[in-house]
């Protein structure tokens, strides 16, 4: 081997007798950005082969080279320098160069980027230093930054990249430490760990961040991140201060809470979290006073004109003047002891939760009505049923076993895609026994598959569809051999695991069963954040042909408070019926048992047969 040799690029040529076949064509743009910015940092290895010299080493830099020629930066016949070696050392040298050759490892790339940095040069310019781009070194900084202690764990593997671009969301060294070093190792998924450091954030999707406004935030003081990270897809930014959150939608509502206060209710609170309904056992409700001669005179003809009709716009027109004739109004005494929640909708608009009698308000509540004729009416709020007077039962107990079987079937699906969920539920129905307490889980940890489909006569469940397709993914793939299926999982992975066990766990979700502690079904199926009517309709076939006609009444009634229920009364069932269908397609509305907090009711049987 010779000297250093300045040889024309004209005069190069990639040596066929390399001893690496496969072109690699990945990186020369970046190589090709270090060369015009840092120079040949080093000289290329050729033989001579007449004319020409071939690249023994170096054949990537050579690639580089010609396309800076390509880009007009480089002159196509500039001197390269070069080190001249014989035919017979040729092949050892390729090898050498090849084997020997191993790429920057992450950590050192993130400590020179870093100090390119520290030194003054922002992301661009180094991105086209380097040849990459501008967002590969703005988020190669952003890890530079990351906890020393969590650095070092990738530099000695102990640590990935994926699991540091998670922690790297916050810049807050503790929380990230703690979020990786106090976890199992099984639990440092990247998911898991971004939740660990995002806790605190509120994403600008949240009901909170939409009522109150972005721009309104930020005017005071608050702080805006955003996940430099994320997928292309994924746009989300976090609200870094929850507590100003919170503080500007209170400040909000305070002005609509005020105008609440005016209309003299015990007491009016803003509240911006869930609703805890089991607080309220009692709520009122606005009544409409009787009609007089003129009046029914009028609803008459108004009703007689409405049997005519079959346009929905004409017959939305005419209940709203029905409706009309009486407006419902509170009743003084009965709004002084009751009171009012201003809060928010999933949607972050505005919305008053009035008449809802508090535990310690509830026999003010009823020696005010005493004397009063109980009622069979269910009282409910937003989110579910809150409580129930009188002594006869509303629904068929059969219909209601039939709709909690629905509403099974319906969490079994949604736990099925919820595992973590489902390894909460199996290890607090294991802790039960253990612990001396009674069997209070709607899941039996023996795990007997429920026959959930033997009370459901009236209408199929689209719920079981979507359980069955999940199920029937792993019994494709699961050997049916138990040694086979123990060397199945025994290699599969914590995330399969946790996967499978959601699909098998679902299977025992029973809530029809009576035996089962009530408050525990439906703190499982608020968990789960069941929305049933995912799932399930009222129509005439799955409800309304299998109730009293009082209780048609009183579903119509939630859907128009205003409408005339004695005049409904004296209407037919079947004309009831098809009313019901008509104002109930493509509704929402649920009945009690598909409701939170109804397992108290059902569990008790205060719901018996018509």
């Amino acid at each position: 081997m010779t000297d250093i040799s300045m040889i024309p690029l004209t005069k190069l040529v990639p040596d066929t007798e390399n001893v690496r076949k496969q072109v690699d064509k990945t990186g020369i743009a970046e190589l090709a950005a270090s060369i015009k910015h840092h120079g040949l940092l080093q000289s290329l290895v050729v033989r001579s082969i007449g004319a020409k010299f071939a690249v023994v080493a170096g054949g990537r830099r050579l690639r580089a080279l010609k396309q800076l020629v390509k880009a007009g930066d480089f002159a196509k016949d500039a001197s390269i320098p070069c080190r001249v070696t014989t035919d017979e050392n040729a092949a050892e040298l390729s090898l050498a160069e090849n084997t020997v050759r191993k790429d920057m490892a992450v950590h050192e790339e993130l400590e020179a980027f870093r100090k390119l940095a520290d030194g003054g040069f922002g992301p661009e310019t180094i991105a086209a230093r380097f040849g990459v781009s501008g967002l590969h070194v703005a988020r190669r900084l952003r890890l530079a930054r990351v906890s020393p202690k969590l650095l070092e764990a990738l530099k000695r593997e102990e640590a990935n990249l994926e699991q540091i671009s998670a922690l790297a969301f916050t810049d807050d060294h503790a929380a990230q430490e703690r979020a990786f070093f106090e976890a199992p190792e099984w639990s440092r998924t990247p998911d898991r760990l971004k939740a660990h450091v995002t806790q605190a954030h509120v994403p600008d999707t949240d009901k909170l961040a939409v009522f109150v406004g972005l721009d309104a935030y930020r005017s005071a003081g608050g702080v805006i991140v955003s996940d430099l990270f994320a997928e292309d897809d994924d746009t989300t930014s976090y609200l870094a201060d929850r507590p100003l959150l919170n503080t500007l939608a209170e400040a909000k509502l305070e002005a609509l809470a005020g105008e609440v206060r005016n209309e003299g209710w015990a007491w009016v609170q803003i509240n911006l979290d869930g609703i805890a309904w089991t607080q309220y056992p009692q709520r009122i409700r606005e009544k409409r006073r009787a009609l007089t001669d003129d009046e029914n005179a009028e609803q008459e003809r108004l009703y007689a004109k409405l049997d005519e009709t079959d346009d929905e716009a004409e017959i939305e027109k005419i209940e709203a003047a029905i409706d009309a004739l009486a407006p419902a109004s509170w009743n003084s005494a009965e709004v002084a002891i009751a009171g009012a929640l201003v809060t928010l909708t999933h949607d972050g608009e505005p919305k008053v939760e009035r008449g809802l009698v508090r535990v310690d308000a509830v026999k003010a509540l009823k020696a005010l009505n005493k004397g009063a004729q109980q009622t069979d009416e269910y009282e409910h709020g937003q989110d579910g049923l809150v409580g129930a007077t009188g002594a006869k039962p509303a629904l068929p107990a059969k219909l209601v076993d039939e709709l909690l079987a629905h509403k099974s079937l319906a969490l079994r699906t949604e736990l099925a895609n919820q595992p973590l969920l489902s390894l909460k539920l199996t290890v607090f129905a294991l802790a039960l026994p253990f612990v001396g307490a009674r069997t209070g889980s709607c899941l039996g940890i023996a795990l007997k598959t429920a026959d959930i489909g033997r009370y459901i006569t009236h209408a199929t469940s689209k719920a079981d569809k979507g359980y069955e397709a999940a199920a029937g993914a792993w019994r494709d793939q699961l050997p049916g051999d138990a040694v086979a299926l123990w060397e199945f999982l025994a290699k599969a992975d914590i995330t399969a695991l946790l996967d499978l066990l959601a699909v098998i766990v679902a299977t025992g979700i029973d809530l029809v069963t009576k035996s089962n502690e009530p408050v525990l079904n439906e703190a499982l199926v608020a968990a789960a954040n069941l929305d049933m009517s995912k799932y399930w309709q009222a129509t005439p076939k799955s409800y309304f042909e299998h109730i009293r006609k009082d209780v048609i009444i009183d579903a119509i009634a939630e859907q128009m408070p205003d409408l005339d229920r004695a005049k409904l009364a004296k209407a037919p069932k079947a004309e009831l019926i098809t009313r019901a269908k008509r104002l109930f397609k493509g509704s929402s509305w649920l009945p009690a048992p598909l409701r939170a907090e109804v397992g108290t009711l059902a569990a008790e049987h205060s719901i018996a047969a018509e």
